[in-house]
């Protein structure tokens, strides 16, 4: 089975290679991940690291964590009551000392809670909320465009901060949770969870309060996870800012990068083009780049290639003629000597023979005489002088000519009524017109050939059909080459070099028209037509 072949320019085939930067989005992507990992532990230190500090102030003083008499009571709910960010009172055994020690540790985006074993909250202070929210005044112009238009998108796709949550933690007494067991049990804990609403998640860190070898309470210091959702997407959008940026300039880039290499090549490729004409003959040399890189050398290497077609097809357009000129006098040395011979006396077989060597001789120089032919007409056609006729008059002089050059031929004239002006050479159309009408001759063999002369406003037509063999199939575009024929090697009685119609072609082409060929409708024989633009 054949694999279709997919055509992809070189613009397009640079731009798929651009799809592997694809990649740098989802490496981004793993980045930000392991960053907001890092910052999640990152704060779980931190909230450990103070929950034992608090500890560690409290450690060992018994006097903290006893029941006071109802004076002391009274006057702690009063402390509690102004301490609580939530105005909900706190219960009576709270500890106004310990409420004094927590308020210095505190930060406004933490909670810090230090109860007792049996879950009686001693003293609270902070707030999970955050004071500030949104940009701020050291925000770039940058920043503000992006948060505008692209970071609209970021707020769809990802994950934000929340600060209007709710915590049933604050108003429902102390918190509970594997963190406070953990810490009972003597054991630095960390948790998450989330609020009750479950807009926010919250991260506490609990670090047992020791009283000689008895945890006698626990200190918890909680915090959202806001902090580090906001780090992680400004993360997150710088990050893509950039990666967008890069993939579009290196995309502009490549692109620009991809068109000017393609121009390049197409340039060479129209310079080649030009360089060689429809014949296959070079008619100007190949402009060779001056360039450094591979173009630049496949230019030149083009270049030499056609400087050296050139001169090997110049060798050959004269080696026609200058064959003939070098056979000539052979030939006339043969031609005298067998004259010589035929004024002799010579016995009837000699003379057979002498016959025979005569015939071979009119043959070649037939050949030579041909073989020059086309190659004297294109060195004459740059200095043939254009005058303006009528055409029908030299068809018809032409025609007439013909009946009694081939009185064997049933040939059949239809001119037209009026007068067909073209520029050119009379002499050039009756030359073409005689290789058109005896390759029509040969090919019919006493059957009829038609010739018909037509016009329109625009061009001439001249047809020339027989009846006969028809063309082979695909020899239609390839008729009009040089050293073509279609002629079977046995049937030729004449010799043929494929140069008849390539005349004809040549002719046409000098008077700005063209000629082509092509069977009849019916398969009965072969209609050559050559069509000649009308002078203005």
């Amino acid at each position: 089975m054949k694999i279709p072949r997919v055509a992809l320019s070189i613009r397009a085939q640079l731009l798929l290679v651009l799809t592997v930067f694809l990649a740098l989005p989802w490496l981004g992507v793993e980045y930000v991940r392991e960053l907001e990992r890092v910052l999640r532990d990152a704060q779980e230190r931190t909230l450990a690291g103070t929950a034992q500090a608090v500890a560690t102030a409290l450690h060992n003083r018994t006097r903290l964590f006893a029941t006071p008499p109802d004076p002391i009571a009274s006057f702690a709910r009063e402390r509690a009551e102004e301490r609580s960010p939530s105005g909900v009172s706190l219960p009576p055994s709270a500890s106004p000392e310990i409420a004094q020690i927590i308020e210095g540790l505190s930060r406004t985006t933490a909670r810090i809670w230090v109860i007792d074993r049996s879950g009686t909250v001693l003293a609270r202070a902070g707030s999970l909320l955050s004071e500030t929210n949104g940009a701020t005044a050291s925000d770039s112009t940058w920043a503000k465009v992006s948060g505008a238009t692209i970071g609209r998108l970021y707020k769809i796709v990802l994950e934000q901060p929340v600060e209007d949550f709710s915590d049933d933690a604050a108003t429902q007494g102390a918190p509970r949770g594997r963190d406070v067991e953990g810490a009972l049990a003597g054991i630095l804990t960390t948790d998450r969870r989330p609020t009750s609403d479950g807009k926010a998640t919250i991260v506490s860190a609990a670090h047992p309060v020791w009283v000689g070898d008895e945890v006698r309470g626990v200190v918890i210091v909680e915090e959202t996870g806001n902090a580090v959702l906001a780090q992680r997407n400004r993360a997150f959008e710088r990050l893509f800012n950039i990666v967008l940026a890069v993939l579009l300039v290196g995309s502009l880039a490549l692109t620009a990068y991809a068109t000017w290499l393609s121009a390049r090549i197409r340039r060479l490729r129209d310079d080649a083009e030009r360089a060689i004409d429809d014949d296959g003959r070079v008619r100007a040399p190949l402009a060779s780049s001056g360039a450094g890189d591979e173009i630049g050398d496949l230019s030149r290497s083009f270049g030499s290639v056609l400087a050296r077609l050139s001169e090997y097809a110049s060798y050959q357009e004269k080696m026609a003629s200058r064959l003939s000129h070098e056979l000539r006098t052979p030939i006339a040395v043969v031609r005298s000597s067998l004259d010589n011979l035929k004024a002799s006396a010579l016995p009837a077989e000699a003379r057979v023979y002498m016959a025979r060597a005569q015939e071979g001789l009119t043959r070649l120089t037939q050949i030579l005489t041909r073989m020059t032919e086309a190659a004297r007409l294109e060195q004459s056609l740059s200095d043939v002088e254009r005058v303006r006729f009528d055409l029908v008059p030299v068809v018809t002089g032409c025609v007439e000519g013909f009946c009694l050059a081939y009185p064997a031929a049933r040939i059949a004239y239809s001119p037209p009524s009026g007068a067909l002006l073209v520029d050119g050479s009379p002499d050039l159309i009756a030359q073409m017109l005689d290789k058109l009408v005896a390759n029509a001759v040969e090919f019919a063999q006493g059957r009829p050939i038609d010739i018909v002369l037509s016009g329109d406003a625009q061009a001439a037509c001249i047809a020339v059909g027989n009846e006969g063999p028809p063309l082979p199939e695909g020899m239609q575009g390839r008729l009009f080459e040089s050293m073509v024929s279609v002629r079977a090697d046995g049937a030729r009685d004449a010799p043929h070099l494929g140069l008849g119609l390539y005349i004809v072609r040549v002719v046409a082409q000098f008077h700005g028209g063209e000629a082509s060929a092509a069977n009849k409708p019916d398969g009965s024989g072969v209609i050559v037509t050559v069509t000649l633009p009308l002078a203005r």
